[in-house]
């Protein structure tokens, strides 16, 4: 039995494809309810092998939670509009 070393394989980094995969993987896991502490540390594991992917995940992150903290003020502040009337 012999123990053999894992191949790696090269990506480019930097390119748009990159950045475009880490933000809608950084969507996901805001949709997802990934805990912030955690979407910063898988971003911070990618950023020393993809920079672009690391960039690309915290903006989808962030861009998704923002929308996600918007969405739920919308509906705690629709029932309330619609008992002043």
């Amino acid at each position: 039995m012999s123990i053999t070393a894992p191949e790696t394989t090269t990506a480019p980094h930097g390119d748009d494809d990159s950045y475009n995969t880490g933000h809608s993987d950084g969507e996901l896991a805001a949709i997802t309810r990934l805990s912030s502490r955690r979407a910063h540390a898988r971003a911070a594991m990618a950023e020393p092998y993809d920079p672009a992917y690391a960039a690309g995940y915290i903006d989808g992150f962030i861009q998704q939670t923002q929308a996600n903290a918007a969405h739920r003020l919308r509906q705690l502040i629709a029932p309330s509009r619609k008992d002043h009337r």
